[in-house]
């Protein structure tokens, strides 16, 4: 998911490829929620351009004017009369919109957590899709990071606290430090604690971010007015959309099955069915027809291959579907 990220901010810097124009387009029909996210990622794009500093906005336009003014000097005048407009306006109107870009990728270089700016003095782990990896940290905690997951963290005996940065899927087992509280960093919410074991689904392109609680006691917040207390059997969950954080009661079993490369499904549309797939086996699948991504799924599998997962989905529902090396094409009962 982190790929389509970068792909979205070079679309939107105007620096993208036409292979990558196409996949942001594949994405955006994939299913409304892709469409919404990326109308989200525009306004912030475009609230930054907003934004930019007065004075630099004269010495951009000053620039420009001494541009077209050069440009016209070099082009006679019967020439410039008898042709259409000239190239040159366009190759203006491209530099400035390269120029304010380059200020947004700046702006977003300081934004996102994971750029290399935001690294330094970190230490990152990451996990492709299809793999789960364990990080033992320098404090004695444990992290077991789910596939297309990522998580930066600082250590150190300096340190007030122990902060962390996750994009992903990870169990955490902290080990317990009243001096210094375990903070993890998640879009716009954090997770704080002592010590405790819980599990935390925080996907850039899910629509919620969940902590599950297995032992100890969790704080579990969004921005800086809501939080939760959460105790075992607990699970926090932030709707992005809809800026709510609630509290259940839960197996949490369930949740933390990943680990044991197990997966449960109740009631799950075809779509999250499919992300689910992906981070555990790193294999992606692609419909070729927009109505089975709402296609409803009850199933559950206990360290299964890919292909017997696929081969007893396409048994007990309405589709098929047809493995292209590193991608699997879902389409319409026999389709495939």
């Amino acid at each position: 998911m982190s790929e389509i990220h970068h792909i979205i901010n070079k679309v939107l810097a105007d620096s993208a490829s036409k292979e990558e124009q196409n996949l942001l387009d594949n994405w955006l029909r994939e299913k409304p929620e892709n469409q919404h996210s990326f109308d989200l990622k525009r306004q912030q794009w475009e609230e930054v351009l907003l934004v930019v500093d007065a004075e630099d906005k004269k010495r951009v336009f000053a620039n420009i004017k001494n541009k077209i003014n050069q440009d016209n000097k070099l082009v006679d005048f019967t020439e410039r009369s008898s042709r259409k407009p000239s190239w040159g306006w366009m190759r203006v109107a491209a530099s400035v919109v390269s120029l304010i870009s380059l200020g947004a990728l700046s702006y977003y270089e300081i934004s996102d957590p994971f750029s290399h700016l935001n690294l330094v003095g970190y230490d990152l782990v990451e996990a492709d899709a299809g793999v789960q990896k364990t990080q033992v940290l320098a404090d004695g905690s444990t992290v077991y990071l789910n596939g297309d997951s990522r998580l930066k963290y600082k250590i150190d005996s300096e340190s007030a606290e122990r902060n962390l940065y996750l994009e992903g899927e990870a169990f955490f087992d902290v080990a317990r430090d009243e001096t210094k509280p375990f903070v993890i960093g998640l879009e716009k919410s954090k997770v704080q604690v002592l010590g405790t074991s819980f599990n935390i689904q925080a996907y850039p392109d899910d629509e919620q971010i969940s902590t599950s609680v297995l032992t100890g006691r969790v704080a579990f917040e969004r921005g800086e007015d809501k939080s939760l207390i959460l105790l075992p059997g607990n699970k926090g969950i932030i709707d992005k959309y809809q800026k709510s954080i609630e509290k259940y009661d839960v197996d949490n079993t369930k949740d933390v099955a990943w680990m044991n490369k197990a997966l449960y499904f109740e009631n799950t549309s075809l779509s999250d069915m499919a992300k689910s797939l992906y981070r555990m086996y790193g294999v992606k699948l692609k419909f070729t027809d927009g109505s089975l991504n709402n296609l409803k799924i009850t199933a559950q599998f206990e360290n299964e291959k890919i292909e017997e997962i696929l081969k007893i989905l396409e048994m007990t529902n309405e589709f098929s579907y047809k493995i292209d090396d590193e991608l699997v094409l879902i389409g319409k009962k026999g389709e495939f």
